[in-house]
């Protein structure tokens, strides 16, 4: 053996290893607290370094060994055991410093664990309500129109693929329940979270929700326009206000979420606090609103029902002083331009284009909507390559926006500004 050959070797044997770390993708694992079982889904990146999201909802970024920790501690191991494996995996790092950031990580999951007081009136990511800072590497959520399972198994192992760990199925007025319990079934399979959209009156189709609850549905979302079924009614179709409270009083009983889906508009803001505060007493503690807004003089004149740009501050001001008032988490939807080509009603029962700025719209084809700014797609799921479509212009200018919110000088400083000023049609979901 040549001498050359020796001393590789013997450096072989005494040089730092490259640590060890997890394979690109996504665990599903649960953890459970004095709060109840959290959902916890951990997203690694090719790099080792990874993305904690607990129940879709709260996030924060991880180192590899960070990575490692998590891992461990939401699989049941001991302090002792993990600190053996990082002790053979990290060589030559402090065993108190490995202490201390097993630590710091079961801290972390406890804070992500707790319910917060924090309202999610924005919610990707803000200094004020993301203290543990977060660069996505894809949405939290996708909104998905339903569709017969060969069309949407596809697309859901896609999702699961490219790391979204949670669905929602949007319903349309008239539906196939059966296609509605398939999708939910097969998204719980793979480990996502899984919601439903729809109206009330039709959840109510016998043994919809009963089935639903069989094969784990994580929360319900539906319409309540207002506290008077009469304002309700003309919206979302006769009787449609009662079977809202029978659908919130069966998830109350049932334990399974409801999301409430407010639409802001002429009629309803007027009733907005006292509807928020009936439905608290009944059991709802999560809403979503959503404002329906134009740019068109003659809708506004007529009162149409959509609510002008320039009323558009004042409203998120209203939102956000009555969300820091109740104990509720209340989710600010990106404004939706008002379609002059649909009644009212039609596009209020389509509702929203997605849940949020951390969701994003995938068709049944596969076509990828951003959500905010004109329905245009930045890729196909099917067909394009992720970090194609993530690094679309849509959600590439929406982050720089994140990184570094403006705020006017005649507003008063709302949260909801830092995504995209409210009045300003760019930050909309627009039809085209």
């Amino acid at each position: 053996m040549k001498f050359t050959d020796r001393l590789q070797q013997l450096y072989a044997r005494f040089r730092p290893q490259e640590p060890v770390t997890l394979a690109p993708g996504m665990s599903h694992l649960l953890w459970e607290t004095e709060h109840g079982v959290t959902r916890f889904h951990l997203r690694v990146e090719r790099d080792g370094s990874g993305m904690l999201i607990a129940n879709a909802a709260a996030a924060a970024r991880l180192s590899p060994s960070g990575v490692l920790i998590a891992k461990a501690l939401l699989e049941g191991r001991d302090e002792s055991e993990i600190l053996d494996s990082l002790k053979a995996t990290f060589r030559g790092a402090a065993p108190e410093l490995m202490r201390r950031d097993i630590a710091a990580v079961h801290n972390l999951l406890q804070q992500l664990a707790a319910p917060g007081d924090a309202y999610p009136v924005f919610n990707l990511e803000d200094a004020a309500l993301a203290p543990n800072a977060t660069n996505l590497i894809a949405p939290l959520q996708a909104a998905v129109p339903l569709a017969p399972p060969d069309i949407l198994r596809p697309l859901l192992k896609r999702l699961w693929e490219v790391n979204i760990p949670h669905v929602t199925f949007f319903a349309p007025t008239s539906f196939d329940p059966a296609d509605l319990v398939h999708a939910v079934e097969h998204a719980e399979d793979l480990g996502m979270i899984a919601g439903v959209r729809a109206l009330a009156s039709a959840l109510l189709t016998e043994g919809l929700l009963n089935d639903l609850r069989v094969v784990g549905v994580d929360h319900v979302t539906f319409p309540y326009a207002a506290l008077d079924p009469g304002t309700h009614d003309a919206l979302f179709g006769a009787g449609d206000h009662q079977a809202a409270d029978v659908v919130l009083a069966w998830l109350e009983e049932n334990g399974i979420c409801a999301n409430i889906e407010i639409p802001l508009i002429e009629g309803a803001l007027s009733q907005l606090e006292p509807t928020i505060h009936s439905l608290l007493s009944r059991g709802a503690d999560t809403f979503s609103l959503v404002a329906y807004v134009t740019t068109d003089p003659a809708l506004v004149e007529r009162h149409d029902g959509a609510l002008s740009a320039e009323a558009m501050p004042q409203t998120a001001a209203i939102v956000e002083e009555i969300a820091h008032d109740v104990q509720a988490r209340f989710l600010w939807e990106p404004p939706v331009e008002r379609d002059p080509a649909q009644t009212l009603a039609e596009q209020l029962q389509q509702g929203p284009r997605c849940a949020g700025d951390a969701a994003v719209r995938v068709e049944a084809d596969g076509r990828v909507i951003p959500p905010r700014g004109p329905y245009h797609s930045a890729g196909n799921l099917l067909h394009d390559d992720w970090e194609f479509i993530w690094d679309h212009e849509a959600f590439r200018r929406y982050r720089e926006r994140v990184a570094a919110p403006t705020r006017c000088e005649i507003c008063p400083g709302l949260v909801i500004c830092a995504a995209d000023c409210p009045r300003e049609r760019s930050g909309w979901a627009q039809k085209a």
